[in-house]
């Protein structure tokens, strides 16, 4: 059975105070009787003691004057029951001789008397006690008087003292009652709505939800769905990266099979016309297109290993400043082709790092192309000359690789995602290169980084120097 929240906060707090309420009632309609009979006993004792103590005569007009400052009824009878005198509203309804019992007690002393057992009179129900008088001037002999409280002013008299209490007492209930009903309401209806919000997280919506204003454990909750929206949103973008790597690899190994092979035979054709034709720069032509073809074979072989048990990386030490000559001869044809100028000097000494050096050629190829690609673009935009310069420093033991292009540098949309994967502002690319060329450096101990400066774009690449004894092995 289904039980709402601010009903288990109600229900439990309202029966311990509807409990309270009722054990107080119940001590106090106890203590306000005894209070009330001991004010009204009191009050009587006070009055009959003026009466036992005078000499007057205790007639009807006494009888009467008196019971109206007692709040009481004054009968006064012989010992027999016959009365003698009596206040005037009780005479009216006239005396039977037996309307006491014979066996009631009479209290001897003032400080005896005391509210005793009920007596009825003419219909209406008394609290009855009696006491011995001394003989007065009309009355020879001694006389018990008697005294008469109503008991629906006794009833009266209790009660003002106790409901006041007991009513303050139910109207706090209801006020707490209504207190707790909207304070559980106003949690009910948080979790009821951030059980929507999870229902909406549950179909894909990652968006934030809204924060109560109150500072409690429903604002905690609150913070913590979004924590959740936030990473699985997250999760989700990592896992469509995911996906697409494995489409990627799964649509990629089929057609890299089909251009190995073609590469392969193109490769191969170039070789037969190599061999029958000798033309001196037609010569280094066929070599950079050879070299092009062997290299599109090598990178198609390694799409085809995806997925695969890999080999570990070959690292070993690398004349970087000749690898990058090497891949500086592969591209200075397509920037020629663009009309790029292609500014490279190698440096005089040799500068060894540690890599594999086909992904490292891999890496580099990547931000070279990347800047060709930039360079004629903003070429043909601002109708200005290209240049790419390509440079390599070294400072302590770090080598640097500076690709500094006259592109206008990546968009500001992704500029602080340029390395991750699929991320690209060209309508054709992928957004592969560069993220290869991140992962291959990193795997190498360095770091990749781009920044703007004097209107280039720079991609600097930096690598650990190969030590001493490796360098000269």
């Amino acid at each position: 059975m289904r039980i709402p929240i601010r009903y288990q906060f109600m229900l439990p707090l309202l029966a311990v105070a509807v409990a309270s309420l009722l054990a107080v009632a119940v001590i106090h309609s106890r203590l306000a009787t005894r209070q009330t009979r001991a004010r009204i006993e009191g009050q009587l004792q006070g009055v009959i003691t003026v009466l036992q103590q005078s000499n007057y005569p205790l007639t009807d007009a006494v009888l009467r004057q008196m019971g109206g400052l007692a709040g009481a009824q004054f009968v006064l009878t012989a010992p027999d029951g016959h009365t003698l005198a009596s206040g005037r509203s009780v005479a009216a309804e006239g005396l039977a001789a037996d309307a006491f019992t014979a066996d009631a007690f009479t209290a001897d002393s003032v400080d005896q008397v005391a509210l005793g057992p009920p007596v009825t009179l003419a219909g209406r129900p008394y609290l009855h006690s009696s006491l011995w008088i001394r003989p007065r001037p009309n009355v020879a002999q001694p006389s018990v008087l008697h005294i008469l409280f109503a008991q629906d002013e006794f009833d009266a008299a209790w009660r003002a003292a106790f409901l006041p209490p007991l009513w303050v007492g139910a109207a706090s209930i209801i006020a707490v009652a209504v207190v707790i009903h909207l304070v559980a309401g106003r949690v009910s209806r948080t979790l009821a709505r951030l059980g929507r919000d999870v229902e909406r997280l549950a179909d894909g919506d990652f968006s934030p939800v809204g924060i109560p204003r109150w500072n409690d454990e429903t604002r905690d909750l609150a913070a913590a769905v979004n924590q959740t929206a936030a990473r699985l949103a997250t999760y989700e973008t990592q896992l469509r990266h995911t996906e697409r790597l494995r489409t990627v690899s799964m649509l990629g190994a089929g057609l890299a099979h089909e251009m190995r092979n073609a590469a392969t035979g193109c490769r191969l054709a170039v070789d037969l016309h190599a061999e029958g034709c000798h033309g001196g720069q037609a010569d280094d032509s066929l070599d950079v297109a050879r070299r092009q073809l062997l290299l599109m074979e090598n990178r198609l072989q390694q799409l085809l290993q995806l997925g695969r048990q890999s080999p570990e990386p070959d690292e070993r030490p690398v004349d970087l400043g000749r690898l990058v000559s090497e891949v500086v001869a592969l591209v200075r044809p397509a920037a020629q082709h663009a009309g790029i100028r292609l500014i490279w000097d190698a440096p005089a000494d040799e500068v060894t790092v540690r890599a594999d050096m086909e992904l490292l050629e891999q890496a580099i190829m990547s931000v070279l192309l990347n800047a060709l690609d930039a360079a004629a673009k903003h070429q043909a935009a601002a109708g200005c000359d290209g240049l790419v310069d390509v440079a390599i420093h070294r400072r302590d033991d770090l080598s640097e690789l500076v690709v500094a292009d006259s592109g206008a540098g990546p968009d500001a949309d992704f500029a602080d995602r340029v390395f991750e994967p699929f991320v690209t502002g060209k309508a054709e690319g992928v957004g592969l290169g560069l993220a290869v060329a991140r992962r291959v450096v990193e795997s190498c101990g360095g770091r990749i980084a781009w920044d703007r400066a004097a209107g280039f774009t720079r991609f600097k690449i930096e690598l650990p120097l190969a030590p001493l004894e490796i360098s000269h092995a």
